[in-house]
């Protein structure tokens, strides 16, 4: 199962935000008491595509079948910064279309956002 490779990532509106695997405690005199308490933290990406009209109808197709589960699966996502291949999943199977023109004449197409989860 591998997340879809059509489409454009647009990586101007790429970005990552990792959460703690730390819990930390503050103390009344004295510097704060931290813990490592998980050895994988999840970390969440914001990721936008674009698509064209066709590739997005596929898009859907693939969100809602078995691949995907509507977000509720992992795949097999490609991570534009290291090339390396993670599992991933869509954070609660949500993802936002948007249309847009690409000039007169043309094909509308799709910016398609989400937030994908990876645990590292």
């Amino acid at each position: 199962m591998a997340f879809p490779t059509y489409g454009e990532l647009i990586l101007r509106q790429y970005s990552e935000n990792p959460d703690s695997s730390v819990l930390r405690t503050e103390m009344e005199t004295g510097p704060a008491k931290q813990a490592k308490v998980q050895s994988l933290a999840p970390v969440q990406r914001r990721v936008s595509l674009f698509f064209t009209g066709a590739e997005f109808e596929t898009f859907k197709i693939w969100f809602k079948g078995s691949e995907c589960n509507r977000g509720a699966s992992w795949f097999d996502w490609l991570d534009p910064q290291t090339g390396t291949t993670k599992q991933a999943r869509i954070v609660d199977g949500k993802y936002e279309a948007l249309t847009t023109n690409t000039g007169e004449g043309s094909e509308i197409g799709w910016h398609v956002s989400m937030n994908l989860e990876t645990l590292e």
